[in-house]
């Protein structure tokens, strides 16, 4: 079977309706030529067959209805059945003629929707690549699991993450690293989840680490699945308790500074104390009285440390 649209090409269109239009007329000549012996009318339809690829359905029609006059014109057949001739004969090249036009009309929708369908394809692969190069190049680990919990995917950072040095995590169970994700996706198969946990993770040589994890559920032809994207937060826990730390550190600083100001003040209303009672001949030899003025003299020290200190790391008393 031909191409039909390899032939009927726009390229062709003014070159085979001429050819139509002079078939016609050859056809008329010789069918003229040759009568009463012989009639050429069937060999309309090739030019009907041509006409009907480019011209509208009017067109086929009025080509078709000249090409049956033409036929019958130039029979030798009895003219009293000349109208049932010539109205079979429009029919048959009508039909011929429209035809071939809905045939190549038809043609050309499937070979578009043809081309449209590659275009998406390939539009689908391109952005199929494009996402596996996203998720590949994550420094997150990604992963996708199905409802029995078998991982589906895991990029290079979840291999890192979860089983550096190991074989690869694929077809591997999730309950083994984040049983939390096993949890969720086998416990609530049927529900979706677009929603974050911290939970306890380990790796594979047994290190237990805590795990950020943002993940969501979709449903697939094969049943359920679970995206997530995995971090791990053990270091920003320890950067959290280090700061919670510094901030107690700085605030036991600050109170020990107020509490040491008040030991000062004491310790200059005992002084002024001390020295005027000093002055009493009585209390110059009472031992008490002395291991009083031994006593201010120690919290003098310790306040003047205070002091040494505090400037050194940016406080004041």
């Amino acid at each position: 079977m031909w191409n039909l649209t390899s032939i009927y090409l726009e390229a062709n269109r003014t070159k085979l309706l001429v050819i139509a239009g002079l078939s016609v007329t050859a056809i008329a000549v010789v069918d003229w030529l040759t009568k009463p012996y012989i009639s050429l009318g069937f060999l309309y339809l090739f030019p009907i067959m041509i006409v009907g690829g480019y011209l509208s359905r009017k067109q086929i029609v009025g080509s078709a209805l000249v090409c049956a006059y033409l036929q019958e014109a130039f029979s030798d057949l009895p003219g009293n059945e000349a109208l049932v001739r010539l109205v079979f004969s429009s029919a048959g090249f009508i039909g011929t003629g429209l035809f071939i036009s809905e045939l190549l009309r038809n043609r050309r929708i499937v070979l578009k929707h043809i081309e449209e369908l590659k275009d998406q394809v390939q539009l689908r692969q391109d952005a199929e690549e494009q996402l596996r190069m996203l998720v590949e190049s994550s420094p997150a680990a990604i992963i996708t699991i199905d409802s029995n919990g078998i991982i589906l995917l895991a990029n290079e950072a979840a291999q890192r993450l979860l089983a550096p040095e190991t074989q690869p995590l694929r077809g591997q169970t999730i309950g083994s690293y984040l049983p939390s994700l096993q949890t969720a996706v086998q416990t609530h198969p049927s529900r979706v989840f677009r929603t974050t946990l911290q939970c306890r993770g380990q790796r594979s040589d047994g290190e237990a680490f805590l795990a950020g994890i943002w993940f969501s559920t979709y449903t697939s032809i094969a049943g359920p699945r679970l995206a997530a994207i995995v971090v791990d937060l053990s270091e920003d826990l320890r950067s959290r308790e280090d700061l919670s730390l510094d901030h107690l550190l700085k605030n036991s600083r600050i109170l020990m500074s107020a509490v040491a100001h008040e030991v000062r003040n004491l310790c200059s209303a005992v002084l002024v104390v001390q020295k005027n009672l000093s002055r009493l001949s009585e209390l110059q030899h009472n031992e008490d009285f002395q291991a009083l003025s031994m006593l201010i003299q120690s919290l003098e020290k310790i306040s003047a440390m205070e002091l040494q200190v505090s400037p050194a790391k940016g406080w004041c008393g």
